[in-house]
C-alpha cells in the first residue's frame, strides 16, 4: 500500500501492543482478522519483546497483519508509537493484545470518529481494573479532573482512537509506559480537540498482568506531578500560592489589629511562599508551552519526511 493510499480520508490501522500474551493474541487476532471482512483496515501488530512465545502466535498472522517487534522491552506506550510511526492511515484504533476488549465495538469507534478527532473508550464501573489498583487509579482521576475543571468518564481506558496526525503532535510529550493512555488523554481536553466517549464492556484479562503494584504505585504519583507540570503548572501552584498569601495578608492584618504595627514572621513567611510559588507556576507554564510547541514542530518534521518518502 502506498503511501497516498494510506493518507486517504478515512482510511483507518488498528495498533495492537503486545507483550507475553501467549494465551490471548491468537484469538484477538482471529477476531480482528475476522471482523476487517473487505475493508482496507490496516493492522499493525507491535511485540514488545515478547518472552513466552507470542511471536510465534503473530507470526502465524503474518499473511494478514503487519508485524512489528522490538528487540528489547521498551514498554506499552513505545509500541503505540511505533504503531504509529508505521502507519500513514487518517486514523487509528488502539486494541489490547490481552482479550479485555471486544473487537465489535470497533465500528462504533470508527463511525464516531467521522464527527470526533477523538474516540475515548469508558469502562462501565469497575470492570476490568483490579482492586488493588483503584485507590491510585482514583486518585490520579481525581487530579485529571482537577487540571481538565471538568469530569473525565475514564483516564487510561487502552480502547480509543483518534486522528493520527494529532498523535504524531504530541509523540515527543507521550510516555513509553503505561501512562501514554493518561497523557495522550490530557493531552487532547487541554488541546480543545473534539472528542467523545463510549461505554464499553472491558472482560477480565487473560493472562497474568504485567503491572507491578508498589512500582507502577509510585509511578502514578509521579504521573500526577507529571501531568500538573505538563498541562496546567499555573492551575497547580496557583490556588496554594494564592492562598498563602491569602493566609499571610489575614494573619498580618490580625498582628497589626491585636498588638500594634508589629510585623510578624510567620505572616511575612506565607506570603513570600505564595509569591514564589506563583513565579514558580508562571515558569513551569512557560516551559510547558515550549514542549509542546517543540513536539509540533517534530511532527511536522515527520509529516515532511513521510510526504518525501511517498514521492519516491
Amino acid at each position: 500500500m502506498t503511501s497516498t493510499q494510506h493518507n486517504r480520508p478515512g482510511s483507518l490501522a488498528i495498533i495492537v501492543p503486545v507483550f507475553n500474551e501467549k494465551q490471548a493474541i491468537g484469538d484477538v487476532l482471529d477476531t480482528l482478522c475476522n471482523l476487517r471482512g473487505q475493508s482496507d483496515w490496516e493492522i499493525i501488530v507491535v511485540d514488545d519483546a515478547s518472552s513466552d512465545g507470542s511471536s510465534a502466535i503473530i507470526e502465524t498472522f503474518r499473511d494478514r497483519v503487519t508485524a512489528l517487534r522490538h528487540t528489547s522491552n521498551r514498554g506499552y506506550g513505545a509500541s503505540l508509537k511505533t504503531g504509529i510511526l508505521a502507519t500513514r492511515a487518517e486514523n487509528v484504533i488502539f486494541v489490547d493484545g490481552d482479550g479485555q476488549h471486544d473487537a465489535g465495538d470497533i465500528p462504533r469507534f470508527v463511525s464516531e470518529l467521522a464527527n470526533h478527532e477523538f474516540v475515548f473508550g469508558s469502562r462501565k464501573g469497575a470492570s476490568g481494573v483490579p482492586g488493588i489498583r483503584k485507590p491510585g487509579k482514583w486518585l490520579l482521576k481525581q487530579i485529571c479532573e482537577f487540571l481538565a475543571a471538568q469530569r473525565i468518564p475514564d483516564i487510561n481506558c487502552g480502547f480509543r482512537g483518534g486522528r493520527r496526525k494529532l498523535y504524531m503532535r504530541m509523540l515527543d510529550l507521550l510516555p513509553d509506559g503505561f501512562s501514554f493512555s493518561t497523557t495522550s488523554l490530557m493531552y487532547a481536553l487541554k488541546s480543545r480537540c473534539s472528542m467523545t466517549f463510549l461505554s464499553i464492556e472491558c472482560k477480565p484479562r487473560i493472562g497474568t498482568s504485567t503491572v507491578r503494584i508498589v512500582h507502577d504505585g509510585l509511578k502514578t504519583v509521579l504521573l500526577a506531578l507529571r501531568l500538573s507540570m505538563l498541562f496546567d503548572p499555573m492551575r497547580a501552584f496557583g490556588y496554594p500560592a494564592v492562598a498563602l498569601i491569602f493566609l499571610g495578608v489575614i494573619y498580618q492584618v490580625y498582628i497589626f489589629a491585636a498588638f500594634g504595627l508589629h510585623i510578624e514572621g510567620g505572616s511575612i513567611l506565607s506570603i513570600l511562599t505564595g509569591v514564589l510559588l506563583f513565579h514558580f507556576g508562571l515558569l513551569g507554564d512557560q516551559i510547558a508551552s515550549l514542549r509542546k510547541e517543540i513536539s509540533s514542530h517534530t511532527s511536522l518534521f515527520w509529516e515532511e519526511k513521510e510526504g518525501r518518502s511517498g514521492d519516491r
